[in-house]
């Protein structure tokens, strides 16, 4: 019973911060002028996230130097 109680509220724990992440992109490209329910819009959000994988990524791949 302990194990899906806390599993589950990982679960929504991870949806509620991807949520938030969600709507700070949406910010960020209605001030670049993009309005929402447009293509463009999209467009923008995608290439946000993109761009937050790649620097994952490279930040997953990058050597550590820590002796």
């Amino acid at each position: 019973m302990r194990y899906w109680l806390t599993l589950a509220l990982t679960v929504g724990l991870g949806l509620w911060l991807a949520s938030c992440q969600s709507s700070e992109d949406g910010d960020r490209c209605a001030g670049y002028g993009f309005e929402r329910d447009t293509t463009a819009f999209a467009v923008c959000k995608q290439r946000i996230d993109l761009a937050r994988e790649h620097r994952m990524e490279r930040s997953i791949e990058a050597p550590n130097y820590d002796y």
